[in-house]
């Protein structure tokens, strides 16, 4: 027996060559694919959950790997909760980078400090396991590894970080910025200024080494930070992946482009002309899901419902205004090629004193059109026709002189005629600026508006009557922006073209007519 001990010798180290040729080819796999390094590593993390592949993970991995072999700098993603937007970019992917390159730095941030660190030790219980250990010796300092901050011995780092934590004079090679607002806080205009100003004012003075910059984020409205990065892509560079949850096709009678004639238009491009389709995306079918195995139809019904129009059309579907509208649809405006002329007047002003920046100064001009009553052939008075015309829209960036002259030279141009109302901010300087100008205003039907209630309770009168079909735009060049501006409302990012329009209807149109009617015809 004891002359078989060379050859067990031998059958030993033959299976240990083996097992050590298996390792590094495996190791070199996974090196090589993110993919594959997600699968591998999956049990670390979710042990209790098994992992469920789908297209949109092998792509995002795809393009997460072009970020780190420099092809791509600026990167973002927007795609639904839950999708594996934070566990694949905020954990999977820096460990998968350290088992290439323990020296590169992460700067991880998000509008809480709880989720940056809740990942922070996912990707560190990764780094620290015993699977990966066997693969990549990548050893963290004893001296700096803590929740929010860890080093590798090889002078690589990850921080996390938050939009209002304190900020690190240290320059990262990836930053990492996942959901930058809640879905509530996305409400807040305070709170989407804070998030933007941070990436103007904090992110662009870490870019000493030249960072790759990945923004991943539902979208909540259109001035989020992804609205914000988005309206500079082409100055920026930034690649942009929008997956929704349902996939929408267009329509349109001259698909792949839209449709010049606005009823001819699909629904997608009813809500926004100039949408396209990622290309990146995979799915053909219009409402085909982008992760069924994990969101199968029954449950994205009911996250439908629970969101409401709003809330389903910025965190499904990443357009932060429902499908054709909000609370004013595109496809209740109607067209006219001129404004009637039997017809009682106003324009509402929304002013703001910034010039070149900032809120706009806005005069929206809208009429109500009467018509005769003919008795035995013979008009006998006026009445209402129940129509109503946005004739004229004037809008501009305005210092406060030149809105003083904006407003005097428009009443001149629309004739004595036309009411001229504005609304009157609260407190001391609002009755001062209001008093001033009615005094400037001198012989024009010109007061000012005292406001309450919300802005939505405001247009509301506006809107039940566009939602009836009762109203109709004069057309011009100013119409789109003015529909794309009220279909947003009120989770755009602008909305004076709307607290114009219900100045002018509010304060005039829905008065009681005085005995002697000014009509012009």
């Amino acid at each position: 027996m004891t002359g078989l001990a060379p050859l067990d010798d031998e059958l030993l180290n033959a299976a240990t060559e083996l097992s050590t040729l298996g390792l590094s080819q495996e190791k070199q796999q996974l090196k090589n694919s993110l993919h594959d390094f997600v699968k591998a590593s999956w049990h670390i993390v979710e042990p209790s959950q098994p992992f469920h592949d789908n297209w949109h993970i092998r792509k995002l991995c795809k393009i997460l790997e072009g970020v780190t072999f420099g092809r791509t700098k600026r990167l973002i993603i927007n795609i639904p909760p839950g999708t594996m937007k934070s566990l694949l970019i905020e954990v999977f992917w820096p460990a998968w980078v350290w088992a290439r390159n323990p020296r590169k730095r992460f700067l991880c941030v998000s509008y809480g400090q709880h989720l940056t660190t809740r990942d922070n030790l996912r990707a560190r219980q990764i780094i620290e396991s015993a699977w990966f250990q066997t693969r990549w010796q990548v050893k963290l300092e004893d001296d700096q590894n803590t929740k929010t901050r860890y080093n590798t011995d090889k002078n690589g780092w990850r921080i996390a970080t938050s939009i209002d934590g304190v900020g690190t004079g240290e320059h990262p090679d990836f930053i990492i910025l996942d959901d930058p607002t809640s879905a509530q806080g996305a409400e807040s205009q305070a709170e989407r200024d804070s998030a933007n100003n941070y990436f103007d004012n904090t992110v662009s003075t870490r870019l000493g080494r030249n960072p790759a910059i990945v923004l991943v984020q539902q979208r909540q409205n259109v001035d989020d930070m992804s609205g914000h990065l988005l309206k500079r892509k082409k100055d920026g560079g930034w690649v942009h992946v929008r997956w929704p949850m349902r996939f929408e096709k267009c329509a349109c009678p001259t698909a792949p482009e839209c449709s010049p004639h606005e009823e001819e238009r699909c629904a997608v491009h009813k809500a926004d002309p100039e949408w396209t389709p990622d290309p990146s995306d995979e799915r053909t079918e219009h409402g085909e899901l982008l992760f069924p195995a994990m969101f199968p139809e029954e449950k994205v019904r009911g996250l439908e419902l629970n969101l409401g129009p709003y809330g389903a059309a910025g965190q499904l579907q990443q357009r932060p205004s429902p499908e054709g509208g909000g609370l004013f649809k595109r496809g209740d405006f109607k067209f006219m090629d001129k404004a009637p002329s039997l017809k009682r007047i106003a324009r509402g002003w929304d002013t703001a004193a910034t010039a070149n920046g900032g809120d706009y100064t806005t005069g929206v001009k809208i009429s109500e059109e009467f018509e005769w009553i003919i008795e035995q052939g013979k008009p006998k008075g006026l009445r209402s026709t129940g129509r109503f015309y946005v004739e004229d829209v004037q809008r501009d960036q305005l210092g406060p002189s030149d809105v003083d002259k904006l407003i005097k030279s428009t009443a001149e141009s629309d004739g004595k005629i036309c009411a001229c109302r504005e609304e009157k901010e609260g407190g001391s300087a609002g009755k001062t600026v209001i008093e001033a100008r009615a005094k400037m205003m001198k012989g024009f039907n010109y007061a000012g508006v005292q406001i309450s209630g919300s802005k939505v309770t405001r247009a509301k009168p506006f809107r039940s009557q566009v939602e009836a079909g009762n109203v109709y735009l004069v057309r011009a060049a100013w119409n789109e922006e003015y529909i794309r501006e009220l279909c947003a409302f009120p989770t755009g990012d602008h909305d004076d073209q709307v607290d114009g329009s219900s100045t002018a209807f509010n304060a005039v149109l829905l008065e009681e007519p005085p005995r002697k009617v000014g009509l012009t015809w």
